[in-house]
């Protein structure tokens, strides 16, 4: 048998074998410089940009005046409502009224699957939707109707109805107590992607998502409540995925990743400003909330971010990245911003 070689593993003699791990005991040692150099440099390159990640997912500037600790932890997909100081947060099985010291005051039991969304809260009635249906419940949580459609709804802040839209862009008008239909608008010829009311009942704002079949483009149409009549459209260049009409008049609109505050203007709405919350980084927003003095806008895309912004221009005032479930204002300006296990009350 031929002696075994003594050969190093590590030999740089032509046609010997080569292995190219490094000796344990020569790591970090100035002869493999240029490889801990290479080394170094990426570990150099990493660390800012696990910083910049990691502390976008924790940017947080909200001025917090108190925290309601919650007892247990919510649902991903929970929303909230507040009324009367007090915190109502939808989960599955049952709405949950919480105190400002985080003890539970009520209880509305739900007979639906799944997580209901808050919609709105009117008459002593719960709208929510769950598992692709529309339901109304009172205030015991008996179920009054229920619409089988994820059409989108908004209420009239007279009462007088609930308007949703069929997917051929037909607006129709519901019974609140019931959601049964009692009337319709004739087809615009495109789907519905969001509709809301006037402050006043007196307009219905229509966002049409677009359709090439029919020639129509994606714009947000300008309704008279009372007859339907167009009164102007606003094209949007893209499908208006949320509408909300602030007390003061402003109709927001959600667009892709950008938030649109439109006024009316002699000829129909005219854009007041335009901010862009998409990108890298970034979260196409879920959900607007207006203040009850209509002064300022918060900004939500669920379980990622949140953005308060002035209702003037747009600017930023102060954000969160902390994963708020859901935010909504109380009847003194302040904003419930509602994480895992607890609510900040922000000023």
């Amino acid at each position: 048998m031929p002696p075994r070689s003594m050969e190093s593993p590590f030999s740089t003699r032509p046609g010997a074998r080569r292995d190219h791990r490094i000796p344990l005991h020569l790591q970090g040692s100035g002869r493999w410089g240029d490889r801990g150099r290479f080394r170094a440099g990426r570990l150099l390159i990493s660390i800012p940009l696990l910083f910049l990640l990691g502390g976008c997912t924790k940017k947080d500037t909200l001025h917090t005046l108190d925290r309601v600790q919650l007892r247990d932890t919510v649902a991903a997909e929970a929303t909230l409502q507040v009324d009367s100081g007090r915190g109502w947060i939808a989960q599955p099985g049952a709405l949950t009224a919480v105190d400002t010291a985080g003890r539970t005051v009520a209880r509305v039991p739900l007979a639906l699957k799944g997580t209901p969304r808050v919609l709105w809260r009117a008459g002593g009635r719960w709208y929510l939707r769950a598992d692709g249906a529309t339901a109304v419940v009172d205030s015991a949580g008996k179920a009054l109707g229920t619409r089988r459609s994820d059409a989108p709804l908004a209420r009239d802040p007279r009462g007088v109805w609930v308007y949703t839209a069929t997917r051929n862009g037909s607006v129709m008008g519901l019974a609140p107590e019931s959601l049964v239909p009692r009337w319709g608008w004739p087809d615009a010829g495109s789907p519905v992607s969001a509709i809301a009311v006037s402050p006043l009942g007196d307009r219905v704002y229509v966002a049409l998502a677009g359709s090439e079949a029919h020639d129509v483009p994606a714009a947000i149409e300008v309704r008279d409540a009372l007859s339907g009549r167009l009164l102007s459209t606003f094209g949007t260049g893209a499908a208006a995925r949320v509408l909300v009409a602030g007390p003061d008049g402003t109709l927001y609109a959600v667009v892709g990743g950008s938030v649109r505050a439109l006024r009316h203007g002699p000829d129909g709405l005219r854009q007041r400003w335009s901010k862009d919350f998409g990108g890298i980084g970034h979260s196409d927003p879920d959900a607007v909330r207006v203040s009850p003095d209509g002064g300022k806008v918060a900004v939500v895309a669920y379980g990622r971010e949140l953005h308060l912004l002035a209702a003037g221009d747009g600017k930023v005032l102060e954000e969160s990245k902390r994963a708020p479930r859901d935010a909504a204002w109380d009847a003194a300006g302040r904003l419930w911003v509602l994480g895992a296990r607890e609510i900040r009350i922000v000023r």
